[in-house]
């Protein structure tokens, strides 16, 4: 097959668009890792609590481990948490309590998510 600049040029916007295409992938496949940016509550009396997806996600494999069965997935969308709840094994309390991770229910965990100003 002989090559033309016309085949030539063709061959490489097709190089080009593939390429592009791959950086888009590669680069929404990090974000997915990543997850999204770390937001944070109110907290009341125990100081404002800072939440990381990234964190979380290095525990759990998949966003579907907490998200659709524990918390629902709507961008935008916050909750507000309360402390009774959570012990009583709802919201974060599904997994901090004692046994997957942290309790909520100890005292001397509470630094672990409040921050103090």
């Amino acid at each position: 097959m002989k090559l033309t600049w016309k085949s030539g040029l063709v061959l490489a916007a097709l190089v080009a668009v593939i390429a592009f295409c791959g950086t888009i992938v590669v680069q929404m496949a990090w974000a997915q890792a990543k997850g999204p940016a770390d937001f944070e509550f109110a907290g009341g009396g125990g100081g404002k609590v800072v939440f990381s997806h990234e964190k979380h996600l290095a525990k759990v494999e998949k966003c579907t481990a907490c998200h659709t069965k524990i918390f629902k997935m709507a961008k935008g969308q916050r909750s507000n948490f309360k402390m009774a709840d959570m012990q009583n094994g709802q919201a974060c309390g599904a997994c901090h309590d004692g046994k997957a991770a942290f309790s909520v229910k100890e005292q001397a965990n509470c630094a672990k998510c409040h921050q103090k100003a």
